[in-house]
This record gives structure tokens, sequence and C-alpha cells, in this order.
């Protein structure tokens, strides 16, 4: 069985900028917040570029690709224009993967990730955008068409639950080549 993973989320979720570790990239420790080591590179001036995620990404896929398993090339996502998607194809024992990938993924990505989707504008795909909002307003939702991403359809639509199932439901009928597993952020 194939699995599938996006280095934030292990299911299509929604995601919300005060669920990441730290407000300001940070883990809270005893005595004091510090950024993650592997990641200070890019979070020290407290800005992730895309080219730094780019690179955090890079390295998270040879971290995993070091650890055995085999990914996929990074994919712009339609759901923001700005998350890289990408399948990991796991073998062997389900804990060692597991416990792989997050070491990866704390090493590399977990806090430049947010950081950098949060800190920039998302701007959804025309084609998903317009499938979204006809979604929507099957369910008895009112939109205005001019809603650029999901936090703007949550707004609109009043009804996050709804937007996430839309996104995700027209998201896979409309780009099924992609990997299945995308956060939508609201």
């Amino acid at each position: 069985m194939r699995f599938r993973f996006l280095a934030t989320a292990l299911l299509t979720a929604v995601a919300v900028a005060s669920c990441t570790p730290g407000t300001d990239n940070t883990t809270q420790g005893a005595n004091e917040d510090v950024p993650l080591p592997g990641q200070q590179w890019a979070l020290r001036d407290d800005r992730v570029t895309a080219s730094e995620y780019r690179t955090a990404i890079t390295r998270f896929l040879a971290c995993i690709e070091d650890s055995g398993y085999r990914t996929s090339d990074p994919v712009i996502s339609p759901i923001d224009g700005l998350s890289l998607l990408y399948d990991i194809t796991p073998s062997g024992d389900p804990a060692t993967y597991n416990e792989r990938v997050q070491r990866c993924n704390l090493g590399h990505l977990s806090m430049i990730e947010p950081s950098y989707v949060e800190s920039h504008h998302k701007v959804m795909d025309q084609p998903l955008r317009i499938a979204v909002g006809k979604c929507l307003e099957r369910r008895g939702a009112h939109v205005s068409g001019t809603e650029q991403n999901a936090t703007d359809f949550a707004t609109a639509a009043h009804d996050e639950p709804a937007v996430v199932e839309c996104v995700t439901e027209t998201r896979q009928q409309l780009y099924p080549g992609l990997p299945d597993f995308a956060v939508v952020r609201i």
C-alpha cells in the first residue's frame, strides 16, 4: 500500500498558523525558545524566502531518500500556489518509517514550511477556485467569485469544514496526478 505525505500533514487537514510549533519559529524549551538546529539557517532573520523553502524541501526529501524511501519530485500545490507537494513511498516497519520521516521533518522542514507559506499571499489555481466556488454554492453557501484562496472562501461561506471538503474533493477531481495529501490552510 502506498502512503503519501506532505511534510506538515499525514491527512488532508486544516492548518492554522497558530497551531505551528512556536509562533516565532521556535520550540518551547524549559528555559528559552530555541529554533530547531537544522532549520536555523532559514529562520534566523524571521523571514523564509521561496529559495530557502525549496532548499529545505530538497534537504528533507534527500534525508527521506537517505533513509531508504523513494520520493517524487515536488510540485506546487494548486490549493495555495506556495506549498510543495510530493509522495513518499514507505517500506518495511511502519514505526521505523514514521520515526525516520519525523526525524527528517524536524531536522529540515517542520518550521520552515509553515513560516514560508503563512507569510506569503496564497492564491488558489483558477480552475480550482471556480470548482470550489461551485461546490460551495451547491451546498447553499454564498460566494462572490472574487475569492483568491481557502481563507477567502471560509470567510464568504462561514463554513470551514465545507470549504475543506470542497477543496479536497475538487482538487482530487481536477488534479488526479498530484500527491493525495495536501494541507488546506485557512
